[in-house]
């Protein structure tokens, strides 16, 4: 599954690290997530999580439904989560303890984050302009 929105103007990667709330009374795997927001772990096997949004930010997790699923074929959930305004502006502070996201323009993400050939600052090589 990869992320997508509606016209996907940017693609790219994610990683993070978990946070140390979570990792240290869960454990520091994707299913520490749902054990930690309760999700019933003898039907439900969290593989994935999905945020998504700005304004309405929500949480989705991704997973197997032991009930639903056969020998043949797992069948996934997306797990919706109600979050009110606080839930949502705390969630990433929540899950995570680093979060890096590397976005290119669609159709350039041949480049690497960690192929570049310098490390530069902004203010070195441009005037400040001051904005009334």
């Amino acid at each position: 599954m990869k992320a997508k929105v509606q016209y996907n103007d940017f693609k790219g990667t994610v990683a993070a690290d978990i946070s140390d709330m979570i990792a240290v009374n869960k454990g520091n795997y994707i299913s520490s997530i749902g054990e930690y927001f309760g999700v019933d772990q003898e039907r439900f096997r969290v593989v994935g999580v999905s945020l998504q949004g700005i304004q309405n930010f929500e949480l989705t997790m991704l997973c197997v439904d032991s009930v639903k699923s056969t020998p043949f074929k797992d069948h996934l959930v997306k797990m919706q989560f109600d979050l009110d305004a606080e839930g949502q502006k705390q969630m990433l502070g929540l899950l995570f303890k680093r979060l890096n996201v590397v976005l290119f323009d669609s159709g350039e993400e041949n480049f690497d984050n960690d192929n570049y050939d310098e490390i530069v600052n902004y203010a070195d090589h441009h005037q400040k302009e001051y904005l009334d």
